[in-house]
């Protein structure tokens, strides 16, 4: 059974001062994930991928479709924070930051949310949660759970 995160939507993590503009190729990925939804790109070819682009990364083909991800993977690898890459940065420490590879293939970086730093470990299965911050800007975070099908 595929355990469900507590909620799929968290708050307050973001810093307003480092927030990304999304470019015109990169707003449908950003608004989605302010609907809580996961998308990722895939050329004609089959490649799929992240983070997005106008070009696919493996075969230079411009003829993209957006999909949507079930919002499961796993931990590639990981490094834990222990001090902020800034000293007003809001956010509480110890927080990981992973590699995650979701079911699809696609690889995204992020950071993996309600865990303990001592028990990440790689292939650790985790899902997409979403941190809404404003209607056409969201961010995708992970936590553990989203045993695989």
């Amino acid at each position: 059974m595929t355990e469900m995160p507590e909620t799929t939507e968290i708050d307050g993590l973001a810093d307003p001062r480092a927030l990304p503009t999304p470019t015109p190729v990169a707003a449908p990925y950003f608004a989605a994930a302010a609907r809580g939804e996961l998308l990722y790109q895939r050329c004609a070819r089959g490649h799929a991928f992240l983070y997005p682009r106008s070009l696919c990364p493996s075969c230079h083909s411009a003829e993209l479709e957006w999909e949507r991800s079930a919002g499961h993977g796993e931990v590639v690898t990981f490094a834990p924070v222990h001090r902020p890459p800034w000293n007003d940065l809001s956010r509480p420490t110890p927080y990981v930051v992973a590699l995650v590879c979701l079911d699809e293939g696609p690889q995204l970086l992020s950071t993996i949310e309600r865990v303990d730093p001592g028990q990440m470990h790689i292939g650790l299965r985790v899902e997409a949660v979403f941190e809404p911050v404003d209607e056409e800007l969201g961010l995708v975070r992970f936590v553990p759970g989203a045993a695989r099908a």
